[in-house]
């Protein structure tokens, strides 16, 4: 996110990976994944109602990639093993789920890769310091 996206006066809290948050408004990377770049909205603050940050894991699947990745490696099958392991890691450890909830009961849902954690939490504290400020 740039500073173009401003507009007169505007000040901008804070800017990540899934948006930025201005004094006026949100600019938020709705139904973005892990390897999709979603779509940038643009939401006036009086609009969202609500924000949150879930994590997301997969421990079932995650456990189960874990135990074939071991297995493969026991059947010589390194390249194979490895790349299970490491997704299996990735399900386990959780990527974070920012979900803005607007006006209109209308819930806009944004995944990241688990080492986003914290650019997720630095936006969802900006949007709510600007949803309960005085």
């Amino acid at each position: 996110m740039t500073q173009s996206i401003l507009h007169g006066n505007e000040q901008q809290i804070a800017s990540t990976g899934y948006g930025t948050v201005t004094d006026r408004r949100v600019v938020f990377r709705s139904k973005k994944g892990w390897f999709s770049g979603g779509s940038q909205e643009d939401l006036p603050l009086k609009h969202i109602t609500s924000v949150r940050m879930e994590i997301n894991r997969h421990v079932l699947l995650g456990l189960l990639l874990l135990l074939g990745g071991f297995f493969a490696f026991n059947a010589d099958q390194a390249f194979f093993g490895t790349l299970m392991i490491v997704i299996a890691v990735l399900l386990l450890w959780g990527s974070p789920r920012v979900v803005l909830n607007t006006a209109g009961s209308d819930l806009r849902p944004a995944i990241g890769f688990p080492w986003t954690r914290q650019e997720a939490s630095t936006f969802v504290k900006a949007v709510q310091s600007q949803l309960f400020r005085d």
